[in-house]
């Protein structure tokens, strides 16, 4: 019989090797350490074994290896991780539009042709303005139902009719977004497109969902760091600090956070691994 895992609702799968090699290739590890971490998973696993379990092995193999492959590897958790308020996966989705050329503001209040409204994150570039409402969770399982587009299309075109009956206003091509770290169901994803909203979740759309477009821009959050602790990674972002390139750009801050010497160039070395930033103390050379 063929080795089976649990997922996070309770089914069993039979379980794939394909699928850790093919995570471990999207992160960049190399042949030879994708190849220690299979040997340890094969050495570890039992029927049943619970994917969070199959994940912490070889995340802990990675962090023997090479510390800027594991926090990549990390991506999933680190954005779960990017709260326990949604603030931050604010800051980090607007930080995404940006780099898509956008100029972003998040936490605004805007006002439509009823009433005021919320939103968290208004994009614009050139004639187009872009609504995004972000849903963050923080633990597996959870996902976006068909209410989440349903509710926030009723607000997006209360907007809309306002903005579009604006004296003058130049700005006449709109859209609204839902986001979301972990997935959408199906029925969410039918009224979504149909209505024309856009939708982005953890592998969705397929081949450009938030991991893809995250891994394309290196806007890896700070999260993803495996040499920071949960406090710490909680003061960087009290500082603004959202992502690992931020902590490139800022790597000052370490200090006022308690880490210096030796543990802060650890800290600024995996955070260049992971995000492929220039080193900012080589960048002064």
């Amino acid at each position: 019989m063929p080795m089976k895992v649990k997922k996070a609702n309770g089914e069993l799968a039979v379980f794939d090797e394909e699928k850790i090699r093919n995570s471990l290739v999207r992160v960049n590890a190399s042949a030879r350490n994708i190849e220690r971490v299979i040997e340890v998973v094969k050495g570890e696993i039992y029927d049943a074994i619970p994917t969070d379990k199959l994940y912490r092995i070889v995340f802990r193999e990675l962090k023997k290896l090479r510390k800027g492959v594991a926090g990549k590897y990390n991506l999933k958790r680190a954005m779960m991780a990017l709260g326990p308020t949604g603030y931050p996966f604010e800051k980090f989705i607007g930080a995404l539009w940006e780099s898509d050329g956008f100029n972003v503001r998040t936490g605004q209040v805007v006002k439509g042709a009823c009433v005021s409204h919320e939103i968290d994150v208004v994009a614009k570039k050139r004639n187009l303005t872009e609504f995004v409402e972000c849903k963050h969770h923080s633990s597996n399982g959870n996902v976006c139902t068909v209410r989440n587009p349903l509710y926030f299309y009723a607000r997006f075109l209360d907007i809309e009719r306002r903005e579009v009956a604006i004296p003058g206003n130049t700005i006449r091509k709109f859209k609204g977004w839902l986001v979301t770290n972990m997935r959408f169901t199906s029925e969410a994803l039918s009224y979504g497109t149909c209505v024309g909203l856009g939708l982005l979740s953890w592998n969705f759309p397929p081949n450009n969902g938030l991991r893809e477009r995250i891994d394309r821009a290196g806007l890896h959050p700070i999260t993803c760091l495996t040499s920071v602790s949960r406090p710490q990674k909680k003061k960087l972002m009290d500082l603004g600090i959202t992502l690992c390139s931020n902590l490139c750009e800022r790597p000052e801050v370490l200090s006022e956070i308690g880490i210096r010497g030796s543990k802060a160039e650890k800290v600024i070395e995996e955070a260049v691994a992971v995000c492929g930033a220039e080193h900012p103390l080589h960048a002064r050379h």
